[in-house]
């Protein structure tokens, strides 16, 4: 069994490592889309008078399925964390939990929508992206909150 405060040390450089790819993933959405949906719409569907070409299926398919998994996957690791916290209700770990997955489905499929002219899906994508940070940063907040307090229950005893 891994020592508590080895624990502590490593689940710290863990939430240090995915909150610096929030704010990298943040920065990167800013700066390739923009951060209003007309930006967003024009990304994907192209623009001829600006020169911008539409994005193609195959194209989004090789963005869509490594960010499928590696999001998934970093939303189950960290989710699974928080099963074992007592900083938050059941209850509210299950919203987070599927207001995560949701939110991930939507941010990584609605370009697809983009790309047949519907422009709902780039208000979809900006808001989905925003949901899911934010609720990322509720989720690694918690878990630092989570750590904090169970390092000083083991100060006390």
């Amino acid at each position: 069994m891994i020592p508590k405060k080895l624990f502590g040390i490593l689940l710290f450089l863990a939430l240090a490592l995915i909150s610096a790819q929030l704010l990298s993933g943040i920065c990167l959405f800013i700066f390739k889309y923009g951060l209003s949906p007309s930006e967003v719409y024009l990304y994907f569907a192209g623009d001829e008078e600006k020169f911008i070409m539409p994005k193609s299926i195959e194209g989004l398919l090789e963005t869509a399925v490594p960010h499928f998994f590696a999001i998934s996957t970093t939303i189950f690791v960290y989710a699974h964390f928080l099963l074992f916290t007592a900083v938050i209700s059941s209850k509210q770990k299950q919203f987070l939990i599927i207001g995560l997955f949701l939110t991930a489905l939507i941010d990584i499929f609605s370009p697809f929508g983009i790309l047949y002219g519907y422009k709902i899906f780039a208000w979809l994508k900006v808001i989905s992206f925003w949901s899911f940070e934010f609720l990322m940063g509720i989720l690694l907040y918690t878990l630092f909150v989570a750590n904090f307090q169970n390092s000083e229950y083991q100060a006390s005893e």
